[in-house]
This record gives structure tokens, C-alpha cells and sequence, in this order.
């Protein structure tokens, strides 16, 4: 977690970045392209079911034109003083290029008192690589691109969900 300002904002996205290619390569088996590109997401309060949030923020991002890291900084800070935190996180990855998700929140979702504690601090900056439910063996890597879907993906939740299954129709034929 870093706290950046307005100044530096594009240096420590540019390091940021850096760091979380670094993570997808050390988790995921995905040839991890340096050729970066971005879109920016505003992270919203949302109660729903984490699955529907994951479609919808993917239909959503499908939908945007990833652009340089210099167009994303100069986005970026035009609502700089309405950042709480950004998190960079791998949207998708080709051979040949890495789609960086820059997401925000900001400022203005929080609560009144806890937005009257925080209102004039600089913006934090962290990486995330997300962890697909099926990766309980934490050795093995997985495709950085499993929140996209594909038949990787639902096969591996297939099993994962009969495994589950077969262990727990065991343990209750042990205790009856």
C-alpha cells in the first residue's frame, strides 16, 4: 500500500504496475505481457452476489477502449481529491498485451463521519491479483484471465463443486 499525490501519481502507477505483473507471474501460468494498456473502473458499494458483480463489471469493461498510462493518470487526476483508493488489478492478459484494470473509490461513497476523518488524505494505491475459488492448492498456478469465464474456468469450478461433494458425502456416512 503506497500514498501517492497528485505529483506522483503516474511514477507510482508505472511501479505499481510493475509489482502486480510480478504478482500474475508468480500465481498464474499465463505468459504475462510487459506491453501494458488501461481502464478505469469506479468501484461501487454493491450488496449483490459477488458472481453477478464479476458479469456485470466484465460486460462493462468489454465495452471500454484501454488506453495509455498517461491518459489513464490524466483521468485519474482530474478527480484526484475524490480518490480513497486505487487498486490495479489484471483485467486481461494476451501474449502480447496486459490489460490493466485501474480501480477507484472514491471519496464521496463513503460514510459522513468516516469521509470527515479521511477527506483530506492522500489517495492509497495497492495491487491485486485475484484468486479463483477452485485455487485451494496454493502451489499451483491458475489463468490469470479466470474471471473472464471460459471452459477452463467452469470446468474447474465444475470439479472443484463435485470434490466438495464426494468429501462431504463421506464425512456424513462416517458420523451416521
Amino acid at each position: 500500500m503506497k500514498n501517492v499525490t497528485k505529483n506522483n501519481l503516474e511514477l507510482n502507477l508505472k511501479e505499481a504496475t510493475s509489482t502486480l505483473l510480478e504478482m500474475a507471474r508468480n500465481s498464474c501460468w499465463n505468459n504475462i505481457s510487459e506491453n501494458t494498456s488501461y481502464i478505469i473502473s469506479e468501484i461501487k458499494n454493491d450488496s449483490r452476489n459477488f458472481k453477478i458483480q464479476r458479469l456485470e463489471r466484465n460486460k462493462a469493461n468489454r465495452k471500454k477502449k484501454p488506453a495509455t498510462l498517461k491518459k489513464a493518470t490524466t483521468e485519474l487526476k482530474s478527480i484526484y481529491e475524490n480518490l480513497y483508493d486505487i487498486n490495479l488489478e489484471i483485467y486481461k492478459s494476451r501474449k502480447n498485451e496486459t490489460i490493466v484494470d485501474i480501480r477507484y473509490y472514491p471519496k464521496s461513497a463513503l460514510e459522513s463521519d468516516y469521509y470527515e476523518k479521511v477527506k483530506n488524505n492522500e489517495p492509497m494505491l495497492h495491487c491485486k491479483v485475484g484468486i479463483p475459488p477452485y485455487a485451494s492448492d496454493k502451489s499451483k498456478k491458475y489463468d490469470v484471465n479466470w474471471e473472464l469465464g471460459g471452459i477452463r474456468h467452469e470446468w474447474n469450478s465444475f470439479w472443484k463443486r463435485i470434490q466438495f461433494k464426494w468429501k462431504y458425502r463421506n464425512r456424513i456416512k462416517n458420523v451416521g
